[in-house]
C-alpha cells in the first residue's frame, strides 16, 4: 500500500474531527461487537487522570516490556505523527496496517450507520491491531474523562488515577468531586486502582466507587509512596516503598517531583500487575522510559525545554519544577493556548514565571488569538510580542538570547509539536554573537 493510500486514509480520519467530542459508549460498543469485542481477554493497564495520564502510560509499558512482555500502548494526543497513539513494544503501527485498518472500520461504520468521533474510531482501531498482534497487556490511556470514554469498554483489572483537578470543564463540570467520579468510573467490578490523590475529601470520592465494586484500592504515599532523591541533568532519583518492596536511588530519565509520582504509580500497579518482584527488569524499564513534550530538554545555552502544559494545575508543576532544577538569567516564554483554557489563571501563573512573552496563534481555530493573549498580560507589565508563528518567535529568540537564558515552549501539545518540527532540522540554537551571563 503506498503513501497516497495511506493519506488518503487519514484524510478521511481527520474529517471525523469535524464532529467534534461526544462522550458515550453506545456507537463505539455497537462497532467493537461488529468486530467481535477484540478489547476483551487481554490483560490491560487502563490509566485516567487530569495530568499525567501520558508519562504514566509510558513508564507502566516500559517496566512491562522489560520484563519481556509484548505491550500494547494507546495513548492521545500524537505530537507529530497520528501513528504515534498506537504503539506495539514502542513500534509505530505501520502505515500500511493504519491503511487497512481504517479501510475495514470505515466499511464497518457505513454498514452500521454509526456516527462515529475521530477518537472512537482511533480506540476501535487500536482494539483491532492489538488484537491481531496479540499482545500480552494493553496500556491505555483516556482520552477524555472516564466513564463515558470510548476506552472504558476495555477489560482492565488494573487501572490507575493519575490526578483530579480542573480541565475540560464543559464535559466534565468544575466540580472536583464530579470530575473525580468520571475519572474513577474506569474502575472495574472486583478490579484494583492504584491512585494518586492527595485531599481526602476527592480520595473519598474514589474509594467510595471502588467499595462499591469491591475493587481494591491503593493510595500513593499511604499504601506505598516515592521519596525523590535528588535531580539530575534531564534525569533524577528516588526510592520506592512499598509494602513488601523498597527500591533504592531508582533512576528516571524525565524531571520533575510530580514524574516521580507518576512512575510510583506505575511502578505499584506493575507490581500487581506481575505478582512478583523483579528489582532489575524495574530498575531497566525505569532507565529506558521516553516520553517527549513533558519537561523535554531540546538543547543547552540556551536551555530549551519543551513542556505541554495546558491547565492551571499542570503550569503550576512545570513552573515549579523548571525553577528547582535549572539554573537560568532569564526566562523566554513561546505560548499558544487553546481557548477553552483557563487562560486567566494561566496567564497569571505565567507572568511571575517569564521574563519576556512570545505569543503564537496554534491550530484555528480553536486556538486562543494571540491578540487576546496580549491583553491578558497588559496587567503584568512584561514584555509581550505577537509572532507569526512558533518557528517565527524561536528564530526572534535566538537572535536575542544569552546561553545562560531559559527558553520555555509551552500551552499547548500543538505548541510544542511545532517547535519539534522545528528543531528537528536546527540542530544548535546558540547566538554565537552573545556572550554567557551570570545565573541567578
Amino acid at each position: 500500500m503506498n503513501d497516497s493510500r495511506y493519506q488518503e486514509g487519514l484524510d478521511y480520519l481527520y474529517s471525523l474531527t469535524h464532529s467534534g467530542i461526544k462522550l458515550g459508549l453506545q456507537n463505539t460498543s455497537r462497532l467493537l461487537q461488529y468486530f467481535d469485542n477484540p478489547q476483551l481477554g487481554i490483560r490491560t493497564i487502563h490509566i485516567a487522570g487530569t495530568n499525567g495520564k501520558g508519562s504514566t502510560a509510558a513508564i507502566t509499558e516500559s517496566i512491562l516490556r522489560a520484563t519481556g512482555l509484548k505491550t500494547g500502548l494507546y495513548t492521545s494526543p500524537h505530537l507529530l505523527d497520528f501513528r504515534e497513539r498506537i504503539q506495539i513494544n514502542r513500534n509505530l503501527i505501520e502505515k500500511h496496517d493504519v491503511t487497512r485498518l481504517i479501510l475495514k472500520i470505515k466499511s464497518a461504520v457505513e454498514k452500521l450507520d454509526v456516527p462515529v468521533t475521530f477518537f472512537e474510531f482511533g480506540t476501535v482501531m487500536a482494539f483491532l491491531y492489538f488484537k491481531e498482534q496479540n499482545t500480552d497487556v494493553n496500556i491505555l490511556e483516556v482520552g477524555l474523562g472516564g466513564r463515558l470514554d470510548a476506552t472504558n469498554l476495555c477489560e482492565a483489572d488494573i487501572s490507575i488515577i493519575t490526578s483530579i483537578s480542573h480541565d475540560h470543564m464543559e464535559y466534565l463540570g468544575d466540580d472536583l468531586k464530579q470530575i473525580a467520579f468520571e475519572k474513577a468510573s474506569i474502575i472495574k467490578p472486583s478490579g484494583t486502582v492504584f491512585a494518586h490523590i492527595p485531599d481526602n475529601e476527592i480520595f473519598n470520592v474514589v474509594n467510595s466507587l471502588a467499595q462499591s465494586r469491591e475493587a481494591s484500592v491503593y493510595r500513593s504515599n499511604s499504601e506505598f509512596k516515592v521519596a525523590q532523591i535528588g535531580p539530575g541533568q534531564g534525569s533524577q532519583t528516588f526510592d520506592f516503598i512499598g509494602e513488601k518492596e523498597n527500591f533504592k536511588s531508582l533512576k528516571l530519565p524525565l524531571i520533575g517531583q510530580f514524574q516521580a509520582q507518576n512512575a510510583g504509580l506505575a511502578i505499584a500497579a506493575c507490581l500487581k500487575f506481575l505478582e512478583i518482584s523483579n528489582e532489575d527488569e524495574i530498575r531497566k524499564g525505569l532507565k529506558t522510559v521516553q516520553w517527549e513534550g513533558r519537561l523535554e530538554v531540546v538543547c543547552e545555552h540556551p536551555t530549551v525545554v519543551l513542556d505541554s502544559a495546558h491547565n492551571e494545575a499542570s503550569v503550576r508543576n512545570m513552573t515549579t519544577e523548571l525553577c528547582k532544577n535549572i539554573k537560568f538569567s532569564r526566562c523566554l516564554v513561546v505560548l499558544g493556548l487553546m481557548k477553552d483554557k483557563e487562560i486567566d489563571k494561566i496567564v497569571e501563573i505565567l507572568s511571575q514565571f517569564g521574563d519576556r512573552f512570545y505569543l503564537v496563534q496554534v491550530n484555528p481555530p480553536r486556538g486562543e488569538d494571540p491578540e487576546k493573549l496580549q491583553e491578558k498580560f497588559k496587567k503584568y507589565k512584561k514584555p509581550v510580542q505577537v509572532s507569526e508563528s512558533v518557528s517565527s518567535a524561536l528564530q526572534t529568540i535566538k537572535e536575542f538570547s544569552n546561553p545562560n537564558d531559559l527558553v520555555c515552549i509551552t500551552g499547548s501539545i500543538f505548541t510544542v509539536a511545532e517547535a519539534k518540527k522545528y528543531f528537528q532540522y536546527e540542530k544548535s540554537f546558540s547566538n554565537p554573537g552573545n556572550p554567557p551571563r551570570p545565573g541567578k
